[in-house]
């Protein structure tokens, strides 16, 4: 996906059907990735909106020299971040401090053959928000663990042990199918 300088243009100078039809060009990036951090429709509303306003105010400082899709998928990540960390007491979510044994990302590739996004993404939503969050950005997003402890202000235990609960649970739930 690529913007376009006039599209570009346009929105930066506030024309409201720019802003429209660069919306529609990435609401299906922007939902993708909020459907895997939220589960009800409005908080994914809420993420999708916050993120759309950052990037129509931030538009001027696009290096078309970059990836269009990659800078608005960093942009909901940071949105997403952001959106974590503002909850009341999240801390509290990252009580744990065991070690981990490392997740195999193959495992997890192999499932998406049996079942489909929605299932997936169904049993995602059901593992517990601080343990989701790590999930999608380890597993999903690329992050790291180091990258993930640095974002959500944990220790890298605290970061494998959600992956490991996380993939107990889901293999719990793919068990129970």
């Amino acid at each position: 996906m690529t913007l376009d300088n006039d599209l570009k243009r346009r929105v930066i100078a506030c024309d409201r059907r720019a802003q429209l039809q660069l919306y529609e060009l990435i609401y299906n990036d922007l939902i993708s990735v909020a459907q895997r951090y939220k589960n009800n429709d409005e908080d994914i509303q809420t993420l999708i909106n916050n993120a759309y306003m950052k990037i129509i105010a931030n538009l001027h400082k696009y290096n078309e020299t970059n990836n269009f899709k990659g800078w608005i998928k960093r942009t909901i990540m940071n949105e997403v971040i952001e959106n974590f960390r503002k909850e009341k007491n999240y801390k509290e979510f990252f009580n744990h401090d065991y070690e981990v044994e490392k997740v195999q990302i193959q495992e997890i590739a192999k499932i998406e053959y049996k079942y489909s996004n929605d299932e997936l993404l169904a049993m995602m939503n059901k593992l517990p928000k601080a343990s989701r969050m790590v999930f999608n950005m380890f597993v999903i997003d690329g992050y790291s663990h180091k990258e993930i402890c640095e974002q959500l202000g944990i220790s890298g235990e605290t970061s494998k042990w959600h992956m490991k609960e996380s993939k107990k649970k889901l293999q719990e739930m793919l068990l129970k199918r």
